[in-house]
């Protein structure tokens, strides 16, 4: 870690740079916990370390002496480094890393690791490309994304193995939205392996990208990724640096370094540069082996470091200087090639200025994987420097030249580079390089498509479009075809949610479509407006577009387009309440699919039909349907549809009270929405997850995901969806006592699914009811029962209406049976206590007919026939408590208590309420609690302390499962797999297992487990 002082001073060779880098200190504390945390990944607990601090704080050294030392251990170790000109090149960091890696591989050896998927791994970096001759499949769109997310973790576990991997990513600032996604994904995927990834950013930056902010925030909620912040140097860590790099006595360096921190406040960055002008300057020198100048004052400093950076970079020769202003520009590692390409320059004359500039420590060397040599810049500081005093003038002529330079070296391969041509020609901003411009930005924005990488895609093809539409792509025979780009990016935009965007380009395309005659054009681009139109809402307009694209499939006997159409159609008529009219599509759909043999319409049309049947019944219909369409999606590869099916079976599992099948399905529908990286899925697969958490006391983990998805819910328009989850957060906020929360979100609820007169609307149907039902437990809790009845009454009529019977199950009618027992109606309540189990029984729902039972159960007890009443209650609670749903199961095992009681059963009224009092404890439900202590009470037993437990006790159920496998070192996947959970649930429960049991690791775990006996029961 320590450099030698240089000892050459002649006058003719470069001059002496010191004992430049500098050696690492103050940093202790930092890297001994980094070489902790590599033994435990090396025993095969991989995971995520970011690295966060202002510019020049040490990020980058920290990290190479890690990097030094892991190789020295047998790691692999590889750095990939973003930049500043390639945050529009999809999985731009990681390839950099990668490539380092692949390049050594044998063909043999990267065929092993890769199994078969080196075609897809190849759109992240195209090392990984099969040899030639090799057959691979491609897929494209979601699917591509998906396998390539699959297939990089699974590789890199797979190198792992073989010795432990140190990646590290550095300056993701300025990383591409694919590449944080991958990262995103990789980071949760390699608890069980060796791999440790380190990841370093400006932090003075990180508002510049939202994406890393997301990225980060997510990880570090689901315990995936660890953050350390490092902070600049104290005054004594730059006295010890001083005397280390200089030998130099206590008093001189503390006079230094005094001088030094009131300069730089200890940024090491800052510290160096500042060190090497007063070398450079002589201020500072060595003579017969000691060094000098120690009371060199402070005006002989530059004011600033760039005034530093500057100064130095002026002394520079006019080649050096030239190649140094040409390397900014490039902005990113660059080749020897390439920069003696863009300059013009004779190869020698470039030698000699590279060796200057590697001297005067403005870029620095590195060999190339498979040969030849790269150069990037020291520090992005100096890059910044140089490119800031271009000017705009000189910097659009440089970036001409380097862009023609570069397609020059490129030759029949440019288009393998069109993102970096493209970054070069668009901002040359010359008349006759725009059309390069254009023709690079489509191409580069193309291949992000098609990569799923829309973000970067959306901003190429806009700037693509607005080339197009200033007139430059028609001057030029090779620029971009104006309808392929407007239909390109409508695709982004939509895939990105941001569908008033694409709707506008949508109606652009389909009115070159209709100029053209093209008739199958004009009716798919229809369906695509009556998708976005679906989407947002707008299902009268969608209709609209569904049925006039079906006029124009119906002339052109386009059959596969017909079939997606009337899918699409059903799924909006389903939407409106119209269910006999969707099944009508539906049937007419899968006929043409059937006939066509068309796996993938197939596979949409059973999905349609599972949506559908799941709220009409019968429950075998919509359960063989949800079976037939995951099966069909998967053969097909349709990623998006095996998720709709995944979420769909997960919601029968919701509303049918089967609790394990509903976590199937969700773990898979969250696996799904993770591969694919789609917000709008990910929102859609957390509210059944907060629901499942609602229903099995969970309700800490339920209101933290709540709480993060709903502002999410909010920000995408997400209309059908929001009023759920805000009813469910609502719920929850209930009956823990929050009554002003819940009522704040169940009128945000209400103002979303009702019309301007406050009635429901009938196209809300999956979101209105819900928020009825919520209201109706509103209104019970706070004793209004007859305005709960009449708001109960409105929603069975919307119910009614649309014949969707599941939502009068769900919820809705137990909570108005509460509110008829509550008012002492025996007759309503038993009204509404017939049609519950009519209703449930023909859905099969396993839920409703123990809300049923108990329904009958409590009516016995009212009439006081506690004979009848005592087994009813007790095989409800069971009922209940095996779904589970376990706020009403302890409700049930209490109202138990009090028939027990009644009857003389004191022993069994004590373990009624016992079971009772711990569950409303452990959910914190404060009403019920009350209520439950006040009958303890009422029988004449003494309550137990109310106050929430401590340690084991604390924890839920499900928490003491989750606690116990990972005190035993099980990884979240293998957890997840125990118990038919996803991953992500259990990340979700260990970070409220950390904060019950105050510990910070799963080591600190372990310890509190052994000593409570968890891992002996």
């Amino acid at each position: 870690m320590h450099a030698s002082p240089s000892q050459s001073s002649d006058v003719g060779a470069p001059r002496a740079r010191g004992p430049f880098p500098l050696p690492l200190v103050g940093r202790d504390a930092e890297f001994g916990a980094l070489l902790s945390w590599l033994e435990d990944v090396a025993a095969g607990r991989g995971g995520t370390t970011i690295l966060a601090g202002v510019g020049g704080v040490g990020k980058t050294r920290l990290v190479a002496a890690l990097g030094e030392r892991a190789a020295r251990q047998g790691w692999t170790v590889t750095v990939g480094r973003a930049f500043p000109v390639e945050t529009g090149v999809p999985y731009a960091v990681f390839a950099d890393a990668i490539t380092t890696v692949l390049r050594d591989l044998t063909p043999a050896a990267l065929a092993v690791l890769t199994r078969g998927e080196g075609a897809t791994l190849a759109n992240l970096s195209p090392a990984f490309a099969p040899a030639s001759g090799t057959s691979s499949t491609r897929e494209s769109g979601g699917d591509l994304k998906a396998r390539l997310h699959w297939s990089f973790a699974q590789f890199l576990g797979r190198l792992a193995a073989q010795k432990p991997l140190l990646l590290v990513l550095e300056n993701l600032q300025w990383a591409d939205g694919s590449s944080l996604e991958l990262l995103h994904f990789v980071a949760r995927q390699i608890g069980s392996e060796r791999v440790a990834l380190v990841c370093t950013y400006n932090e003075a930056e990180l508002d510049g990208n939202p994406a890393l902010r997301a990225a980060e925030q997510s990880l570090l909620s689901l315990g995936s990724a660890r953050l350390t912040r490092l902070e600049p140097l104290g005054a004594d860590a730059l006295h010890e640096l001083v005397r280390e790099a200089f030998h130099a006595d206590a008093a001189s360096a503390r006079a230094l370094a005094g001088r030094l921190y009131s300069v730089t406040r200890g940024n090491p960055f800052f510290a160096e540069e500042v060190l090497k002008a007063l070398v450079e300057s002589r201020a500072l020198h060595e003579q017969n082996g000691s060094w000098h100048g120690w009371e060199a004052e402070l005006p002989g400093l530059p004011r600033s470091i760039r005034d530093a950076i500057a100064a130095r970079v002026s002394r520079l020769g006019a080649p050096a200087r030239t190649v140094a202003n040409l390397a900014a520009v490039i902005g990113t590692r660059t080749s020897h090639d390439a920069l003696v390409a863009v300059s013009g320059l004779a190869e020698d004359t470039v030698l000699a200025a590279l060796d200057e500039l590697r001297a005067q420590g403005v870029l620095s060397e590195q060999a190339k994987p498979g040969g030849g040599v790269s150069y990037e810049f020291t520090h992005p500081l100096v890059r910044d420097v140089l490119y800031g005093e271009l000017g705009m003038a000189r910097g659009r002529l440089l970036h001409a030249t380097v862009a023609e330079a570069l397609e020059a070296l490129y030759g029949p391969t440019a288009d393998a580079h069109a993102d970096e041509l493209a970054y070069h020609f668009s901002r040359a901003e010359t008349r006759g390089l725009a059309g390069k411009a254009a023709r690079y930005l489509a191409a580069a924005g193309r291949d992000a498509l098609a990569r799923y990488a829309n973000r970067e895609a959306a901003d190429y093809l806009s700037a693509a479009l607005e080339h197009h539409d200033r007139g430059t792509a028609a001057a030029d025979p090779d620029a971009a075809d104006a309808a392929g780009l407007v239909e390109d990016l409508a695709q982004a935009r939509q895939r990105m949610g941001d569908y008033d965007a694409a709707n506008a380009l949508w109606i652009r395309a389909r009115a070159v479509a209709e100029r053209a005659g093209d008739t199958v054009r004009v009716a798919s681009i229809e369906r695509r407006l009556g998708l976005s139109s679906f989407w947002s809402c707008r299902y009268d307009e969608a209709l609209a577009h569904f049925d006039g694209a079906l006029v124009a499939a119906q002339q052109a006997n386009h059959d596969p387009l017909l079939a997606r159409l009337r899918i699409a159609k059903a799924m909006t008529l389903q939407a409106l309440g119209e269910a006999q009219a969707a099944r009508t599509e539906i049937e007419a759909a899968l006929a043409v699919a059937e006939r066509l043999g068309d796996v993938g319409v197939l596979a949409r049309v059973h999905r349609s039909s599972l949506l559908l049947h799941i709220f009409i019944g019968p429950a075998e219909r919509a359960h063989a349907d949800g079976i037939r369409a995951i099966a069909l999606a998967e053969q097909a590869g349709e990623r998006a549809v095996a998720w709709s099916a995944h979420w769909a079976m997960a919601m029968v599992g919701g509303l049918s009270g089967d609790s394990g099948a509903m976590a199937q399905h969700l773990a898979e529908s969250e696996r799904i929405a993770d591969e694919l990286g789609s917000p709008v899925l990910r929102c859609w697969t957390a509210e059944i997850q907060v629901e499942l958490l609602s229903g099995t006391g969970d309700w800490d983990a339920g209101l933290a995901l709540a709480e993060r998805t709903i502002p999410l819910a909010r920000a995408m328009r997400q209309r059908v969806l929001l009023p759920r989850l805000l009813v469910w957060a609502a719920m929850i906020h209930l009956h823990r006592g929050a009554v002003a929360q819940s009522k704040i979100y169940l009128d945000e609820a209400w103002r979303l699914t009702t019309s301007d007169g406050g009635a429901p609307r009938v196209s809300d149907v999956h979101s209105a009811v819900p928020v009825h039902a919520g209201f109706v437990s509103y209104h019970v809790a706070t004793g209004e029962h007859r305005r709960a009845i009449e708001i109960g009454d409105a929603g069975l009529a919307l119910v009614d209406r649309t014949g969707y019977v599941a939502w009068g199950i769900h919820r809705l009618l137990p909570a108005m049976i509460a509110a008829a027992l509550r008012l002492g109606d025996l007759a309503r309540a038993r009204r509404y206590g017939a049609r519950l189990r009519r209703d449930s029984e023909g859905l099969g729902h396993k839920l409703g007919i123990a809300w049923a039972d108990s329904s009958d159960a409590l009516i016995a007890m009212l009439r006081k026939d506690y004979a009848a009443a005592a087994p009813l209650l007790q095989s409800g609670a069971d009922a209940l408590e095996a779904i589970p749903w376990l706020l009403d199961a302890s409700r049930v095992r209490r109202n138990l208590a009090f028939v027990l009681a009644a009857t003389g059963d004191m022993d069994g009224a004590t373990r009624e309420l016992r079971r009772a009092h711990d569950a409303f404890l452990r959910m914190r439900a404060e009403s019920e609690l009350t209520q439950t202590r006040d009958l303890i009470r009422e029988i004449g037993l003494r309550p137990p302390a109310r106050t929430p437990h401590v340690g084991i006790g604390a924890l839920t159920g499900r928490e003491v499962d989750v606690a116990r496998l990972a005190a035993s070192r099980k990884s979240n996947k293998e957890i997840a797999a125990a118990l038919g959970i996803s991953p992500r649930t259990v990340s979700t429960h260990l970070s409220s297992i950390f904060l019950k049991l105050e510990v910070g690791s799963r080591g600190e775990l372990a310890d509190v487990a052994r000593r409570q006996g968890l891992l002996t029961v």
